[in-house]
């Protein structure tokens, strides 16, 4: 498993996130035991990703004056080897937002895709989505699925089961908690998570993905399990709390997980 493995190395993780997570986003990365940095301007971004474990590009708070920011990531990225985790905010709400997520798929490489079923759907066919709520009725195995083959490129999507495509394979997990959705944050700091997970693979293993998720709802599991945890202040403190101290042992016991067709 990774999590010793990340906790010793302490990889530096470039977020290029939204500003409403920033700060979550960053905590949770040092709780995991990973290193963040926020870096975005574009004259210093090389100079940070040549050192980078990952990067994460997170198109959440997305601008006309931010794009070079995220494009550079990507071309430094792929220069340095360093894997790229796009999370497709909203993509589905917005031309905007869906043109330019194809376009950063179509030039560069990006290693993992991780959104909810809306955003993942939105990105290989005609759908729209209200604003980053998801509709909890899509199957995200299906969703999953096409979209690994269609985008050549490992997925991860949210719902009320998640599911992982990669080597061209798809898992079902059945970990988390609806408490997630109560916090502003819930599935963006996953995919910091996901890119601690991968560090220095282009491209990464379905197993150390499968990990990344579990690990993640795992902690949540136990941060709505410890007192007021199903308020959402107190979930999003337990949260970091738990990501803390959540271990390997811990996924291995708890993890909810099955290979699918």
């Amino acid at each position: 498993m990774k999590i010793n493995q990340i906790r010793q190395d302490q990889p530096l993780i470039i977020c290029l996130t939204n500003d409403v997570v920033k700060n979550f986003t960053a905590n949770g990365l040092l709780a995991l035991g990973a290193s963040p940095a926020m870096a975005t301007e574009v004259e210093e971004l090389e100079d940070f990703i040549k050192h980078a474990g990952a990067v994460l590009i997170n198109i959440g708070s997305i601008t006309k004056e931010s794009i070079p920011s995220m494009e550079k990531a990507a071309e430094a990225a792929n220069k340095w080897g360093v894997p790229v985790v796009l999370d497709p905010v909203a993509c589905s709400a917005t031309a905007f937002r869906k043109n330019f997520c194809l376009k950063l798929i179509e030039q560069y490489k990006i290693s993992v895709i991780r959104g909810n079923a809306s955003e993942i759907k939105g990105l290989i066919e005609e759908t729209t989505m209200k604003g980053t709520d998801s509709d909890l009725s899509l199957d995200t195995v299906a969703i999953a699925k096409a979209a690994g083959e269609q985008l050549k490129t490992a997925i991860v999507v949210t719902g009320e089961h998640d599911a992982i495509y990669a080597q061209g394979k798809t898992k079902q997990l059945s970990n988390g908690t609806a408490m997630l959705t109560k916090v502003t944050g819930g599935g963006c700091l996953l995919g910091a998570i996901v890119s601690a997970f991968i560090y220095n693979e282009v491209e990464p293993t379905l197993d150390d993905l499968v990990e990344a998720v579990s690990y993640y709802n795992i902690a949540a599991e136990k941060a709505e399990s410890l007192d007021n945890g199903t308020l959402p202040g107190h979930f999003q403190i337990n949260l970091l709390d738990m990501l803390n101290s959540t271990d390997e042992n811990d996924v291995a016991k708890n993890m909810r997980v099955e290979e699918v067709r």
